[in-house]
């Protein structure tokens, strides 16, 4: 799979869990801590959401810290290959 496409599903996971929470992705802005689940920490999540949430929290991190690691192992790939390509 492509980094765009894994990026795109990464999105798509975002703006599910935006919305099973009650925000709207479209009102939300990049600047706003639960456009990235997989960088907090549950207790942050549950300090901005409480813990009633924490199960679709939890979920939303996992699957997105998984897409995380999918999107940084397809750019190392392309870092790699482009410093073979120019001899770095």
């Amino acid at each position: 799979m492509r980094a765009e496409q894994v990026e795109a599903e990464r999105r798509r996971r975002v703006e599910e869990f935006l919305r099973d929470i009650g925000t709207s992705p479209a009102q939300s802005s990049s600047r706003n801590p639960l456009e990235q689940p997989w960088g907090m920490t549950p207790e942050e999540f549950s300090h901005r959401c409480g813990p009633m949430l924490m199960k679709l929290f939890t979920d939303a991190r996992d699957e997105t810290a998984a897409l995380t690691e999918q999107i940084e192992k397809v750019e190392r790939e392309i870092d790699d290959r482009v410093s073979a390509l120019y001899g770095l």
